[in-house]
């Protein structure tokens, strides 16, 4: 088959097709016999997309063609594109962000149930962050995809601040940079959150949860006492410490243990911990979306960590 000498990113027009003889009853039985993949309304892939996710990465490439240089990647297709973690992204949805102005009766974002178009950034602003590539800056990708959900703005500016592909600044900026659309209000509100010390998607929703909750953490928080325990005296973190108590947090993902070496680990690790006074309070996906839950959790380990410092004191 020819395809593959006129497929870009693995997809191709039916014009493409037609260069090398392939008209559209041919694609029709190709795309029966799932040798090629329709994505959407004159465009089709080379492959079968194995998930979502990749269906998506598809459809971005299509429709990155199919603007030219009119529009970019944004939201959390940008995203996709940066390999930034995502907060529940909804992958039946392109985002594209147009590259330059329209007339004012078009200023809105063109919306289907497939795709949203925005319209272009502030003219004036939008060189302080330009466009890489096929999308926008990461920092202005992270801020839009942010409009919907802070978490959806937290999760990927705490990877991307992580992994030095933007600045504090940098967020800052995209946010006066886009302007006065509707949602910026939750980014504004969730920009002081970022932290580059939190090194996971769930320790960045469990920070946020327990800002609301009205406790004061500290991320790759430090157990005092625990040097003696590791090579070198670095002594152990703890994804979250708690500010004015011993109570640590940890957040448990699915793959924290990938074995039943790292289990055993983990169990002496904090068997150690505990030793020393202080309270370790484990929440996962589930504790997080129930915030009352968690304040049970860290409520309860607040007083057993008072009760052992009591304890310990008429010990003494």
């Amino acid at each position: 088959m020819q395809l593959s000498l006129i497929a870009q990113d693995d997809v191709f027009s039916p014009a493409r097709a037609l260069a090398v003889g392939i008209d559209r009853p041919e694609l029709r039985r190709l795309s029966r016999e799932s040798r090629v993949h329709h994505l959407h309304h004159g465009w089709f892939a080379t492959r079968v997309p194995v998930d979502d996710r990749d269906r998506h990465r598809l459809r971005l490439a299509a429709l990155l063609q199919q603007y030219a240089e009119r529009a970019v990647a944004s939201d959390a297709s940008a995203l996709l594109l940066l390999d930034l973690p995502t907060y529940e992204p909804d992958w039946t949805v392109a985002h594209l962000l147009r590259t330059r102005p329209t007339a004012a009766r078009r200023a809105k974002a063109h919306r289907k149930p497939d795709l949203v178009v925005r319209p272009a950034l502030d003219h004036a602003q939008a060189p302080r962050l330009p466009v890489t590539g096929r999308m926008v800056h990461p920092a202005v990708a992270v801020a839009l995809a942010g409009l919907t959900d802070p978490c959806a703005f937290l999760v990927p500016a705490d990877a991307a601040l992580r992994a030095g592909r933007v600045t504090p600044a940098d967020l800052g900026l995209a946010v006066e940079v886009i302007g006065r659309r509707p949602g910026i209000e939750r980014v504004r509100a969730a920009l002081p959150r970022c932290d580059a010390r939190h090194e996971s998607p769930g320790e960045t929703l469990t920070s946020w949860v327990l800002h609301h909750l009205g406790y004061r953490t500290v991320p790759q928080f430090a157990v005092p006492g625990t040097e003696a325990f590791t090579p070198g005296g670095l002594g152990y973190r703890a994804d979250l410490g708690i500010v004015g108590t011993r109570v640590l947090v940890e957040f448990d993902g699915r793959s924290k243990y990938a074995s039943a070496q790292d289990l055993w680990d983990e169990k002496r690790r904090e068997d150690r911990i505990r030793s020393l006074g202080w309270e370790v309070v484990r929440v996962t996906w589930a504790d997080l979306q129930h915030p009352e839950r968690v304040r049970r959790l860290v409520e309860t380990a607040v007083r057993r960590a008072a009760a052992s410092r009591l304890a310990r004191r008429h010990a003494g």
